[in-house]
Order: structure tokens, then sequence, then C-alpha cells
């Protein structure tokens, strides 16, 4: 019997000291003797009353009370010193879990500083989902942007018409349906003053978050000068197809090319009269023509500031078909080598 008892005793001895060396491992171990039980906090595992220390002092077993207690000489407060220490940590460590976990924009988007005080921060409590088109306008819409203007720079403006004429603009409708996909962006903030305030509202810039009012008094939208506008478009046939109505038109180009065209024969045939031979007359009738028809509609007029002009880019197009009807009709004219 005393051989099986020290046995025992050697036997939880050894269990003792192997557990100290696995650290990490936290699963609990019950021996026979009923009285030891192991849990795991911090850096230490519990057994009975005492500790054994994952990473420092090393265990030693009573075989009087049958238990494992530390080999320190500060006995129970350095057991008290430790649990402490390692509830420190703990809080710490799952303060810090739980504010991550709490919220997990803010990884995304960061944190904010309300405008109006800039004590308070705010961070984003919910997104919304949003669908991406081609990222290009329609033609009614780029349309209706030149007519209306109202903060857009000449120099904007013309970009607007540079997509408006479809080699540029591409504009899925011609072909099929607008490819689409879906965005993320935030739709609310909630703020440290337990506040919140909608994408609706409220602006985020610069790492503040601003009312709509706060944004633009301290980004205005710039006025430029002269602020002008384009209108009275001209269509290239195509009205339907583009998604715009025909009534939106007030020509068609391929029309102001044709007649052009026409004037410009008339012109030479009226100046030059008899003295046009056959050959002549036959190229001036049969071998003219235009340019070949753009693929966008063009304003023909522009207005800067309240003085109505020919919009530059409507005229040049007139210009550029003139000069090559007339290089037609001067090699017409040509006397034959």
């Amino acid at each position: 019997m005393n051989f099986r008892k020290h046995w025992k005793h050697f036997l939880l001895s050894s269990a003792a000291f192997f557990w100290a060396g696995c650290g990490g491992d936290s699963e609990s171990i019950a021996p026979e003797n009923e009285d030891i039980h192991s849990t795991q906090t911090g850096d230490s595992v519990l057994i009975g009353e005492g500790t054994v220390a994952l990473y420092g002092v090393l265990p030693v077993f009573d075989p009087d009370s049958g238990k494992i207690t530390s080999s320190d000489s500060c006995g129970d407060s350095c057991h008290a010193e430790s649990s402490s220490s390692d509830s420190v940590q703990s809080s710490s460590s799952e303060a810090a879990q739980s504010s991550s976990s709490t919220n997990p924009f803010t990884s995304m988007y960061g944190t904010y500083k309300l405008a109006r005080d800039t004590s308070i921060t705010c961070e984003v409590s919910e997104i919304q989902t949003f669908i991406m088109g081609s990222g290009k306008m329609s033609p009614k819409g780029i349309m209706d942007a030149l007519e209306n203007n109202k903060t857009r720079s000449i120099e904007e403006l013309i970009e607007l018409e540079d997509e408006l004429e479809f080699e540029s603009l591409g504009y899925a409708t011609l072909y099929g349906v607008i490819p689409t996909s879906t965005g993320m962006k935030p739709s609310k903030y909630t703020c440290s003053n337990d506040s919140s305030y909608t994408a609706s509202t409220h602006v985020a810039a610069d790492g503040m978050l601003y009312s709509n009012a706060e944004y633009k008094e301290k980004y205005p939208d710039p006025v430029p000068s002269p602020l002008c506008q384009k209108t009275g478009f001209m269509s290239n046939g195509a009205t339907e197809e583009l998604g715009v109505n025909k009534e939106r038109f007030v020509g068609d180009m391929f029309i102001e090319y044709s007649t052009d065209k026409a004037a410009l024969t008339d012109s030479v045939k009226t100046a030059k009269g008899d003295t046009l031979s056959d050959t002549q007359k036959n190229c001036l009738d049969n071998e003219i023509n235009t340019l070949s028809s753009y693929l966008g509609p063009i304003a023909s007029k522009q207005i800067c500031d309240g003085d109505t002009t020919a919009n530059p880019r409507y005229q040049a197009k007139l210009d550029s078909n003139k000069a090559y009807i007339q290089k037609q009709i001067n090699n017409c004219l040509k006397e034959p080598e």
C-alpha cells in the first residue's frame, strides 16, 4: 500500500511538471484525485489552490495535503499579485477587442471629428449598396448639363461635348444594356455624443463630418466666368436610338451639310454660267460629297453671360465641311490635262 501511495504521488508530480511544460494547452486533465481541478487564465494554469506558472516559478507537490503549490517564498501574495496582473491584462485586452468588434467599419473608414464640435468623434455605423453604371452620362444627361450649366467652366463644357460625340462616349444603349455592378458607401454616422447623422444630411471629408450647409460654406462651388450654356442641339439623324426625343433637336446636321453643299455648287454654276463644260457640270452635280455624318448631337448655340453666338464646335464642323466641298469643286473646275 505504501508503494502504491508513493507511486500515486509520483504520478501526480510528473503530471504537474508535464502540465507546466505544455504552455498553451487549455484542456483540463482530471487525475484520480478528485480534489484537483484545472483551469487556464492568462499565463497561468490553476490546479486546485496552487498555481503552475507556464513561464517562471516551478510547482511543488505537497504529499501531506495532496496539492500542488508554488515554490516561490512569497506564497499567497504572489498568487494574488499574479492574478491581479492577469486580470488587468485580460480587461485591457477585452476592452480593445470589444472596441474593434463593436464597429467593423472603423478599420475601413476610420473615425471623424464633428466639424461643429471637434471634441466629438464619429464613426460609420451603417453602409448601403448602390448600383454603379458604365461611369458615363447618358446623351440626354449630357445635353441637360450643357443646356442648364450653373457652375461648370467652359473647359468642363468642352469635355462634356467630347463625350456627347459617341466615338468617345460609347454609350451602351446603342448596343444593349448598360453594364452595372454594385458598390458600398457609408449611409449613417454615429457620434460620441450619442447622436446619429445620415449621409443625406452630412458629408465626411478630410477627417471631418460636416452638415451639408457647413460643407458648402467651407467648399463653395466655384462660379466660372464667363458662365456659358450650350443649346439648340442638332441631331445626326439618330434620335430615339440615343434615348433622346426628336423634339429636343432644332435640326439635323446631315441636312446642314447638304444645304451648304447645294449653296456652294449653285454659287459656282451661277458664277461660271455657260463657261462650264459638260464634264464640269457632271462633276459638280454628281461627284461632290459632304463630310461623313458624325456620331453625336451637337449644340448649335453658345450663350456666355447673356451673349449668344454660334457654338464654336458647331461652327468648326460647318467650316470643315465647306472647306471639304470647296476642295472638290476646285478639282471639278480644273481643266483636263
